[in-house]
């Protein structure tokens, strides 16, 4: 999950268990916050993975620890906004769930998606390899491999 802080969009990109790419995508979020964007990826992320998916287990990986915290349950003063809530509550109907923190150099597929998605005003997802940028394949491909040079 990630979020464009020059162009406001957000985006995710979810994988099977072996890296593979399931669904990546995104839309343009005017208005919001730093902060803000990174909940509203994350959000997008497991709610269409809950929701759209079935996912019933989830890894789910961020850049930003404040969200990640946020997710986890670990700040008491996040309860009051309903996009954390809802968040929560989307993490508590599953069976199994990860949520971990990960550098910003690992994510930058979610990072393009987002850059992606503010160029291109509105909503994109990519549910197939068929319709995927090239360059968004290389990044998923190099991220997998746990490269951060490319």
């Amino acid at each position: 999950m990630a979020m464009d802080r020059a162009s406001e969009g957000v985006g995710f990109v979810i994988r099977d268990q072996y890296g593979s790419l399931i669904a990546a995508g995104g839309r343009s979020t005017p208005g919001l916050t730093v902060i803000g964007a990174e909940l509203r990826a994350a959000w997008e992320g497991i709610r269409y993975a809950r929701c759209v998916l079935g996912a019933d287990r989830l890894c789910i990986e961020g850049d930003s620890a404040t969200v990640i915290d946020w997710i986890r349950g670990a700040d008491r003063y996040g309860d009051g906004h309903p996009l954390i809530r809802d968040t929560r509550r989307l993490v508590q109907e599953m069976l199994a769930v990860q949520v971990g923190h990960v550098y910003r150099e690992v994510n930058r597929a979610a990072d393009w998606v987002a850059s992606y998605v503010a160029r291109h005003a509105g909503d994109v997802i990519w549910t197939s390899l068929a319709g995927v940028p090239h360059f968004l394949l290389c990044l998923l491909s190099s991220d997998l491999a746990g490269c951060t040079s490319f």
